[in-house]
């Protein structure tokens, strides 16, 4: 039977996973709105995540979904899938491919639903999607969309973001007590991770954040609470900003909307600066672009040691090296870094 997306009022998107996987199926809620503008949307995510949901336009509910805190197992899953169904929604699109997504999709028994191939028990949905791995993960999200007769999407949708004024403001007094004006260069760097191995060495980022302040740049750490002693140790060694655990991911955004530069890991500053169009530098060592999660823009580069037998090891990355070598960080040295993040300014 041939489905046309317009048939359904409401749509949930399900995604659950880490914050650079929520922040890329924004494109997906916004090429729904695109496609089918009167729809009532629902995405169900994290608590961590739910605040950047709120700022897309495109999204009318956000649904927290605590899968590892007061909403855990199937009685969990049972009360959100009873929220979804008391918002009548008919039609449920996941790219999210876990069991748990699978299981909620399941109980919310919507008209019909998307997921792909090789998601958990996929019998489950009523349409299934080939998952590309060769594709950004941004184009195989839409790609579930052809789910749906007669829809062909060739490119990105624009995003439509919304930030508070309150943080808006936020971000301008914390720039004008820092005497940061207009027209200086502001480089933001995320040396965090959840994973160890995805972590660029400590030393080289203090050591490239001097150069980057040496080079009358204004530099500022960001990251969360638990990338707060971090960064602390790398202020003190470099004589930078430390905005780490300071800023709400709302914040963050509109830090990067005026900023020139992001330098971060494979992680979710990445995806961030892609929303609001900041270039980024992403150092990438135990995990590969190639996997779908590149960062996105003109002006972004990758810096990879493309040559090293070992990598990708890992999708995800782990916290250690399975070698004990890290050569995959320990290889990309400050001046590289360096090199690439004036070209990216002075262009």
């Amino acid at each position: 039977m041939n489905r046309k997306i317009e048939d359904y009022h409401h749509i949930a998107i399900i995604q659950t996973a880490f914050l650079g996987d929520v922040a890329l199926s924004l494109y997906l809620a916004q090429a729904i709105r695109k496609i089918h503008p009167t729809v009532e949307l629902t995405l169900v995510t994290t608590p961590k995540a739910s605040s950047l949901v709120f700022c897309s336009s495109a999204v009318n509910n956000v649904v927290t979904y605590d899968k590892r805190g007061l909403q855990t197992g199937l009685r969990g899953i049972k009360s959100i899938s009873n929220l979804l169904i008391e918002k009548k929604v008919d039609c449920i699109i996941s790219p999210h491919s876990s069991i748990r997504s699978t299981l909620l999709t399941y109980f919310t028994k919507p008209k019909f639903s998307i997921s792909y191939d090789k998601t958990a028990l996929s019998i489950l949905y009523k349409k299934r999607i080939k998952y590309l791995p060769h594709l950004h993960e941004t184009e195989r999200n839409i790609s579930l969309l052809t789910g749906f007769s007669g829809l062909r999407l060739n490119s990105l949708p624009i995003l439509d973001l919304e930030f508070e004024d309150d943080d808006k403001s936020f971000i301008d007094h914390k720039l004008y007590g820092l005497g940061i004006k207009d027209g200086e260069k502001i480089i933001l760097v995320a040396p965090g991770s959840i994973w160890k191995t995805k972590r660029w060495e400590e030393e080289y980022y203090f050591k490239l954040c001097k150069m980057l302040k040496d080079a009358n740049c204004k530099v500022i750490l960001i990251g969360s609470k638990e990338d707060r002693e971090l960064c602390s140790r790398i202020a003190i060694n470099s004589g930078v900003i430390n905005f780490a655990g300071e800023t709400t991911i709302p914040q963050t955004l509109v830090l990067m909307l005026k900023s020139n530069l992001t330098i971060t890991n494979d992680s979710s500053p990445t995806h961030f600066a892609g929303l609001v169009g900041c270039p980024v530098i992403t150092i990438y060592g135990p995990t590969s672009p190639n996997f779908g999660f590149a960062p996105l823009g003109e002006k972004s580069k990758i810096i990879e040691l493309k040559d090293l037998k070992c990598r990708p090891c890992t999708i995800h990355g782990s916290h250690k090296c399975p070698i004990n070598t890290h050569d995959c960080m320990t290889h990309i040295n400050p001046e590289e870094v360096f090199r690439y993040s004036i070209d990216i300014l002075d262009r």
